[in-house]
């Protein structure tokens, strides 16, 4: 260990000299204030004492004889830690080359390494390429027993790797095999003679992609699977065709205005559903084909319960085709409405927009809309929305014990089973089928043939 003071003006400077003298590594054992002056100025100074072991002090000289000199002046700025991890450094290369050159010198054959880059190096029975080492750089020598067994490691690796490649090919086809039997044991009896084919797998996941829910696909390749035979399986068209007809006998469709809702002299519609859901558009749609189209007397009444003052579009619609409005919010203002379009064919009656999970306010437009005797509930679904939010708002609206489904915007629908899948939840024909904006067109009365052609993408 060597211990030395140092003396300065000041601490940082003390310092500074400390690690140019002795080394980033030297520790600081004390300091003190001198009050004597110093030099010529008579100021005060700082005394430091400072410490190095043996091997530090080794390390620093051993490395500073070796690097060049414009290397030594930004060594000398850096950081401390710094001038450390580069010292260290230094000397574990030195330690490595020097135990590479005696282990050369032990054995009696070696293999020499040079600056050869690998793809230079020459195949065997091939001229060696010529490229010498760069003068300055030492050349360093391996025994023949440590490239035997780099050799041998290589050809190791690469049998490892193929055999590795061999057991995902192994297990790739052995979860192919475990999809196709979990489809399988969903729709085939245990006790069938019969397996899956491709077609029926097909036709499966078809169905599953165009959004009808799994507990109804599993019924629907159930049924098909029994009703074709054996041959006709394979058959991609004719399972088509079977599930096409297994949805058909499922879907319950009827058309606005082929069912009388009321009494011989009046019928009436209430739209419901969430806001934004398109009823106010829907009613428009209608209303506008009754009249124009139809010849009937209709009349418009909206109930308000808790909304803001904006302007009704129905009211700018009952003036552009001459029919009755009217604005309720209550049981009784509802009845006395009806009676008062008593001379109408037909009646559309818009409501608010609520959550399915506003019971509270259901309840209350459900206690609105018992004051109407043979009055028809027309659920609005806007079908672009998720299977989730459709079966929530199927359960949340089912509190107004809706007569039929319609649905908004099937021109955007990237997945018709939910329909399907609402329709056999609710238990409930399909109505109307609406696409896009525009008032005068762009509805269709539902048929189970285009839901069918739109689930199977057969249109």
């Amino acid at each position: 260990m060597q211990v030395k003071k140092f003396e300065a003006p000041t601490l940082q400077e003390a310092l500074d000299t400390i690690k140019r003298e002795l080394g980033p590594e030297a520790i600081i054992l004390q300091t003190k204030q001198n009050r004597r002056g110093f030099g010529l100025m008579s100021k005060g100074s700082v005394e430091v004492t400072a410490a190095v072991s043996e091997r530090s002090a080794e390390k620093k000289k051993t490395v500073e004889k070796r690097i060049p000199e414009s290397y030594q002046q930004k060594l000398s700025q850096a950081p401390a830690s710094r001038q450390a991890d580069l010292y260290e450094s230094y000397l574990e290369k030195k330690v490595d080359r020097d135990r590479v050159q005696l282990s050369g010198d032990s054995q009696g054959s070696t293999k020499r390494i040079t600056a050869t880059r690998y793809a230079d190096i020459a195949d065997e029975g091939s001229s060696p390429i010529s490229n010498p080492a760069p003068v300055g750089l030492p050349e360093y020598s391996v025994p023949l027993a440590v490239a035997s067994a780099v050799d041998h490691f290589a050809e190791s690796k690469q049998s490892t790797i193929a055999a590795l490649q061999e057991e995902l090919s192994q297990l790739r086809k052995l979860v192919d095999e475990l999809s196709k039997d979990r489809k399988r044991h969903e729709y085939l009896d245990s006790d069938s003679p019969y397996s899956a084919t491709d077609a029926l797998e097909s036709a499966y996941d078809l169905l599953l992609q165009s959004g009808v829910e799994r507990r109804h696909v599993v019924q629907i390749m159930r049924d098909a699977a029994k009703a074709l035979g054996v041959e006709k399986r394979a058959d991609h068209e004719s399972v088509l065709d079977q599930v096409a007809y297994q949805l058909l006998k499922r879907v319950e469709t009827e058309g606005f205005f082929e069912r009388k809702t009321g009494s011989d002299s009046i019928d009436i519609h209430a739209f419901v559903g969430v806001s934004g859901a398109g009823k106010t558009t829907m009613i428009a749609k209608l209303a506008t084909h009754a009249t124009r189209s139809r010849q009937e007397k209709v009349g418009i009444i909206r109930i308000a319960i808790g909304q803001d003052e904006n302007i009704d579009p129905l009211v700018i619609l009952s003036k552009a085709l001459h029919v009755p409005y009217r604005s309720v919010s209550s049981g009784e203002e509802l009845s006395v409405a009806i009676q008062d379009m008593g001379q109408c064919s037909r009646l559309f009656i818009d409501t608010p927009g609520f959550s399915p999970r506003d019971q509270a306010s259901l309840r209350k437009l459900s206690g609105i809309l018992n004051a109407a005797s043979g009055m028809r509930v027309n659920l609005v679904v806007n079908a672009t929305i998720r299977d989730r939010e459709l079966r929530e708002q199927g359960k949340g609206f089912s509190v107004l014990n809706p007569n039929a489904l319609m649905f908004t915007r099937l021109d955007e629908v990237c997945s018709p089973g939910g329909i399907f899948s609402l329709s056999q939840h609710l238990r409930i024909p399909v109505s109307v089928f609406a696409n896009g904006k525009k008032v005068t067109e762009s509805w269709e009365n539902a048929t189970a043939e285009r839901l069918a052609a739109s689930i199977l993408n057969i249109l």
